[in-house]
């Protein structure tokens, strides 16, 4: 399958620290700004698959997928069922994303024969479903080429995305892009700094920075001027957009921007400017 998806999209952390209506309130404000697509990532508080309908069913057009499920977190069938579902209450609205982490070398296994043997369990319950892979190393990006629609990256730079391209050939690529609107570069630093602390501890994407070729220094919390400049773009609305190209430039398919920051009015703002500036 060929995936066809908006060109820009948004990966929103933000439902993380929202209710159900906070929830509601917010993806129904992207639509209604013009975004098109969001990715949900899994990463704290909330559940991939009911997030991802709470979503689809609190909107009318804007195009969902999980950017990433943590594969970790349930067994193939609960995924692919759910997945399925999905998909079919959501004709051309639904994309399952899926990644695993190395923790599941706890289990005894590495990520790669793990995920393929997982893809197995899903296509039981759910070929056919829209899919993409997250992944940054050698093997389970080839198996992304494999076994899914397409590829998601995230906290990469353009060398990653030239790389990624090179690997997969003309498969889907998105690729998820930082960014600071409305600010200076070092108030952007200072802000990316505090979200970028969770993962400054986390040994697979330690493991990935240091393969783009950044150091022991960079790398030490909080994380240098320098790597914190090379993952986050900032400045207007404008300026994000063209900084952004270079994602482009190396491959990418679609690049999902991440406003890091809190979600106040100021954001908003900056969600409704980014769509008015893509439209």
């Amino acid at each position: 399958m060929t995936l066809s998806l908006p060109r820009t999209a948004l990966s929103i952390a933000e439902l993380d620290d929202l209710d159900h209506d906070g929830v509601v309130r917010f993806v129904r404000a992207l639509e209604e700004f013009g975004h098109r697509m969001v990715w949900i990532p899994e990463v704290a508080g909330r559940e991939a698959f009911t997030t991802a309908a709470l979503v689809l069913s609190a909107t009318e057009k804007l195009i969902v997928g999980n950017g990433v499920a943590r594969a970790l977190e349930r067994v193939p069938k609960s995924a692919g069922s759910a997945a399925r579902d999905l998909a079919a209450g959501y004709p051309g609205r639904y994309v399952l994303g899926l990644g695993v982490s190395g923790a599941v070398r706890e289990r005894g296994v590495g990520p790669l024969p793990f995920l393929r043997s997982y893809l197995d369990g899903v296509d039981e319950v759910a070929a056919g479903v829209p899919r993409v892979l997250g992944a940054y190393s050698a093997g389970i990006t080839k198996l992304a080429a494999e076994r899914a629609d397409g590829l998601i990256t995230f906290l990469v730079t353009p060398e990653h995305t030239r790389w990624a391209r090179e690997t997969v050939g003309d498969l889907f690529l998105s690729v998820v892009q930082w960014a600071v609107v409305g600010r200076s570069r070092a108030e952007a630093r200072e802000v990316a700094r505090q979200r970028l602390a969770y993962y400054l501890t986390l040994p697979h994407q330690i493991a990935k920075l240091t393969r783009l070729g950044f150091t022991e220094a960079d790398l030490a919390p909080p994380g240098s001027d320098r790597l914190v400049d090379a993952l986050v773009a900032c400045g207007t609305p404008a300026q994000v957009r063209e900084a952004v190209q270079a994602q482009y430039d190396a491959g990418a398919t679609q690049v999902a921007l991440t406003l890091v920051g809190p979600l106040d009015d100021g954001k908003l703002a900056a969600y409704r400017a980014l769509a008015e500036e893509e439209n």
